[in-house]
């Protein structure tokens, strides 16, 4: 095998492990199964599909091409290109990011912050700081307020 093969299964692997993602058959060469890495747009709001890009050199470039291929072969889910640069042939890692659209790196962001705004309300109710029916109404109607203003 290849030095670029074991690197790019070895991103692709990695990829879908903390991602939470299932990885294609076939490095996503598979018609009814594009792209390296997906979650299910059934399951999550925030389904992404990814197709990663990995390199020994100093630097990725990515073209409207590559993008929009990868847009394609998401099918449904937010597209991501995951890129991973290596330090040297024993694949030591030197960084891994992912490049995403902007509009849906801000949706995660909102999502991140109300959960954020949500956690203390919770935590209240669970240790019983919200006894009163009427004060858990209220702090979750507020929650929903603000997730759907």
């Amino acid at each position: 095998m290849s030095l670029n093969k074991m690197m790019g299964d070895a991103h692709e692997q990695h990829l879908a492990e903390v991602l939470g993602m299932r990885q294609t058959a076939g490095s996503g060469n598979q018609w009814r199964d594009p792209i390296d890495a997906r979650h299910n747009r059934l399951d999550s709001q925030y389904a992404f599909a990814v197709d990663g890009k990995s390199t020994l050199a100093k630097s990725i470039s990515i073209t409207r091409a590559m993008w929009e291929k990868a847009v394609e072969q998401a099918g449904g889910e937010r597209p991501m290109l995951g890129l991973r640069f290596y330090d040297d042939n024993a694949r030591k890692v030197h960084a891994d990011l992912a490049a995403c659209d902007l509009l849906d790196f801000a949706e995660l962001l909102e999502a991140a912050r109300l959960w954020e705004k949500a956690v203390p309300v919770l935590r209240a109710i669970v240790e019983n700081e919200l006894m009163h029916p009427a004060n858990v109404r209220k702090a979750l109607q507020d929650l929903l307020q603000e997730a759907s203003a």
